[in-house]
């Protein structure tokens, strides 16, 4: 396979019309047009600047064979990316329930022992919940880095019609989610206001948490899937990231940590749990070291 049909390959692959590369060439179509018919070629100065547009070297596009399985790598990429939004998005969501069981069980009413008794229960779902969760980021995040990895640079695989098609979905999904949000906030307003419950019921809270799970579902989910489009961005970020998985399992670890913030605010603010409540940071503190662990292991 020589020049001519690679150089066909590659800018079919960017989506990019003759004219499109002619331009950022500063050349004419027709010259475009006689180097992929094999009737010229380019100057070593465009040689370079095509080679610069397309992420390859000049033996590559010389003598090397551009694998034109377009269909079979954008199919791989969607695969990955459809897993990662939902996975993802399950995670967090799997969180927040047992944040919502947590405050259920904190505000069941009864004498002071019998409070933390549930408490204690609720603190107990919460982490398991938690421990369910966290795999799921650890496994999607390994997935995602050996697949940049091994993919550092992508072609532009969809067209403008996809991403305009997908538009409209996302503006939807991220309405819906903002409406989910306000009206469970109008719940709460209105139950408390009115005084349908006391103001040591956590029910409205308990509504509002489970409300919030189904928007945060919907903004991690369209948030992610929005991103899948952004191959530009891929290509920019893709060579920088996770050198030697130290920037994913600071990510993977910060999230846990936010999570256990959240859990001992929550628990220490709202219920006054603050005795028992530090147990969260040497829990979280373990998690984010077997991440580590795991992470070590794999690079090693």
């Amino acid at each position: 396979m020589g020049f001519s049909e690679n150089l066909q390959i590659l800018r079919k692959k960017q989506n990019m019309s003759q004219e499109q590369l002619a331009e950022r060439l500063e050349v004419s179509r027709q010259a475009v047009s006689k180097w992929e018919s094999g009737s010229g070629y380019p100057e070593t100065e465009k040689l370079v600047t095509i080679c610069e547009i397309f992420d390859c070297s000049i033996d590559e596009i010389l003598k090397g064979k551009i694998s034109e399985n377009t269909n079979s790598d954008k199919k791989q990429y969607e695969n990955l990316m459809n897993r990662f939004s939902k996975g993802i998005a399950l995670a967090v969501a799997i969180i927040l329930v047992g944040v919502t069981i947590f405050m259920y069980f904190a505000g069941i009413p009864g004498t002071e022992e019998i409070q933390e008794k549930y408490s204690i229960i609720g603190i107990a779902i919460l982490l398991l919940f938690v421990l369910i969760a966290v795999p799921i980021f650890i496994i999607l995040g390994i997935e995602q880095d050996n697949y940049k990895k091994k993919n550092p640079k992508l072609p532009n695989f969809y067209t403008d019609d996809e991403i305009e098609k997908f538009n409209p979905k996302f503006a939807k999904a991220i309405a819906i989610a903002v409406m989910i949000n306000i009206l469970s906030a109008i719940q709460l307003i209105f139950l408390y206001g009115m005084e349908y419950v006391d103001d040591e019921s956590t029910i409205p809270l308990v509504i509002l948490l489970g409300f919030t799970t189904i928007s945060v579902y919907i903004y991690v989910y369209f948030g992610i899937q929005k991103s899948k489009y952004d191959i530009e961005l891929y290509n920019k970020i893709s060579p920088h990231i996770n050198k030697d998985g130290n920037d994913l399992v600071g990510k993977i670890s910060g999230i846990i940590m936010l999570i256990a913030t959240i859990i001992f605010f929550i628990s220490g603010i709202v219920f006054n749990l603050w005795h028992i409540a530090w147990i969260v940071y040497p829990i979280g503190g373990m998690i984010c070291g077997i991440v580590a662990i795991i992470f070590e292991n794999k690079e090693n």
